[in-house]
């Protein structure tokens, strides 16, 4: 006697119908949102970690004070080589990607897949040292600045480590309509022939 038997998913397992998967319009608005606000961070804040206060307008390094004066973020303070060599990465990997990922998530263009997962899973990585130094720096004042600090922090890993995720887990992330665009150029190139 056989006794058949439905296959066991996972919630956000490949096999999980489409209808619940995570990446909706909620989700793609919050992963822009969170790529436009990140354009302006990374260009004003972050990059003064690298580049020469010469090239750093005046408004930008108050805004950076007024970061490190009101959170304690021992990491802009002190800005130690192995943080650099972080923000570099986010300057030459990171922010183009930003505009690339923006206009993807924006259009559903399916191609993002693989680009988008090398961006979150490299994202989500380089935030665990970022959060490891917070959470035992002796730099920090207080179990309350430590704390806020953190959680200012923890997004930049947890919306990469959900991009990279979720887009793993789907191989057309935006369905057949995230192809469009490679169907109508395709279709172009074959019409010109």
């Amino acid at each position: 006697r056989h006794v058949r038997t439905s296959p066991v998913t996972f919630p956000l397992s490949p096999s999980t119908p489409r209808s619940t998967m995570a990446l909706n319009a909620t989700f793609r608005a919050v992963v822009c949102v969170f790529f436009l606000t990140h354009i302006p961070a990374t260009i004003l804040m972050d990059s003064q970690a690298i580049l020469p206060a010469s090239m750093v307008p005046g408004f930008a390094k108050e805004l950076l004070a007024f970061h490190i004066d009101r959170h304690h973020d021992p990491l802009m303070a002190q800005q130690p080589v192995w943080f650099k060599s972080l923000i570099l990465f986010e300057i030459l990997f990171q922010l183009p990607f930003f505009f690339v990922g923006f206009y993807a998530f924006y259009m559903r263009r399916n191609w993002v897949r693989i680009p988008g997962i090398v961006y979150g899973v490299h994202t989500a990585t380089t935030l665990l040292p970022i959060l490891a130094e917070i959470t035992y720096s002796k730099a920090m004042p207080t179990k309350q600045a430590r704390t806020v600090l953190f959680y200012i922090y923890l997004p930049y890993l947890i919306i990469p480590a959900l991009i990279a995720l979720l887009l793993a887990l789907e191989e057309k992330p935006f369905g057949k309509a995230g192809d469009a665009g490679a169907v109508q150029r395709t279709g172009d190139k074959a019409k010109r022939r």
